[in-house]
């Protein structure tokens, strides 16, 4: 989308008009099935992550595309391949490419969300990463605040988690695959500042009862996703995170301060620990619709 907001805007780069762009090496990229499909989709048919991609890229080698969830992707292999573990050959863009196409588009400084060779790719300019610090004043007990300012980040992603991909960050223009280099940010390096930890302290708190039972039945009904961002353990982690999801009580046990019967479709709501984290910066918490309504917000991205 150009800043006129007109439809007809593409991305200006090669790699956007093209399965194969020049200097991108085909590669052999080995992937996992997540599982076999349900039973009505067949004996043969198999479900993967990484949906948005798997659904494009498979079905042009020869799979058959059986059904596309937000999730999941069910596709049935072709014969001579045996699951649940795969291969394709496809077009994959060296490090050294993804580096120079995040340094022209910070040069074109906009945000965009479009396809680069077979796989989707998106680009964040200039994010805002300013923080507020909030700790206790030790004169007054007061609890007092101060802004830690950061330089803005910008950000490349090309591919999907679940089948391949390539993350670049950077600062002013400076760009590093993965993570930019905390010593380079800013011109800064490590801290000279010392801190100290350990020290015992006695905390007197009150324990709000849980109710076991109506977690379970909670979880029963909503399962083991979260509500806000959709996040699955076990899809991001496989069986490492298979079962784990935080519940969040949707009116917080210390605001209503006494024994009462939960309801677990009510009153409960399963949430992954970084959203459930937000629900609770404030008080009463952010409701799930408010958390999806700025994750939504977020991904759009706000061009320069």
């Amino acid at each position: 989308m150009s800043k006129d907001g007109a439809d007809e805007w593409e991305l200006d780069e090669a790699a956007a008009r093209t399965h194969t762009p020049p200097g991108w090496p085909i590669e052999v990229i080995e992937f996992t099935a997540s599982g076999k499909a349900p039973k009505k989709y067949g004996a043969d048919a198999y479900r993967f992550g990484a949906s948005l991609t798997l659904s494009v890229i498979l079905p042009r080698r020869g799979w058959k595309l059986i059904k596309k969830t937000k999730n999941y992707v069910y596709l049935v292999p072709p014969k001579e391949q045996q699951g649940p573990n795969f291969q394709i050959s496809i077009a994959i863009p060296p490090a050294a490419e993804c580096l120079a196409i995040a340094r022209r588009c910070h040069a074109r400084a906009e945000s965009w969300a479009y396809q680069l060779g077979e796989w989707p790719a998106w680009y964040l300019h200039e994010r805002n990463r300013d923080m507020r610090r909030f700790q206790r004043d030790p004169v007054t007990g007061e609890m007092v605040s101060d802004l830690l300012s950061a330089p803005p980040e910008s950000s490349l992603t090309i591919g999907q988690w679940g089948i391949w991909e390539m993350h670049v960050t950077g600062i002013a223009g400076d760009f590093a695959i993965g993570r930019f280099p905390v010593a380079t940010a800013g011109g800064q390096g490590a801290s000279a500042e010392t801190f100290s930890e350990g020290e015992p302290q006695t905390v007197e708190l009150t324990k709000y009862e849980r109710n076991a039972a109506a977690r379970r039945e909670c979880i029963k009904h909503f399962g083991h996703k979260c509500q806000a961002c959709d996040l699955s353990y076990e899809e991001r982690y496989g069986p490492i995170g298979a079962d784990l999801i935080h519940v969040h009580h949707v009116m917080p046990l210390s605001q209503i301060g006494e024994r009462y019967q939960v309801d677990p479709i009510r009153d409960l709501v399963p949430l992954c620990a970084n959203c459930h984290h937000v629900a609770h910066r404030r008080n009463p918490p952010y409701t799930v619709a408010e958390l999806r309504a700025a994750l939504a917000e977020q991904a759009v991205g706000v061009p320069a």
